[in-house]
């Protein structure tokens, strides 16, 4: 845990609550030997979460298009109203 820690500014006992938590979602295993405990991702774990981002994907990508038209409308009808 501590090498996992180590390149975040947070405390020791914010990430054993966050990988207690992603233990309890059957997201990661540990297991404890003497004095030190290791974690490792459960395979496959991710497969629901990836498929609903897959999902998400298209209508995402509509709505950047959207913006992207509204912007470049609003960009072009300020650069002819400075003309």
């Amino acid at each position: 845990m501590s090498d996992l820690a180590a390149p975040f500014e947070v405390a020791l006992p914010t990430i054993v609550q966050h990988l207690k938590a992603l233990e309890a979602g059957q997201l990661v295993s540990s297991a404890k030997i003497g004095r030190v405990r290791t974690y490792q991702l459960v395979p496959g774990a991710f497969g629901i979460a990836i498929d609903w981002l897959r999902q998400q994907r298209p209508p995402a990508e509509r709505q950047l298009d959207r913006l992207t038209a509204l912007l470049t409308e609003s960009a072009n009808n300020t650069e002819g109203e400075r003309q």
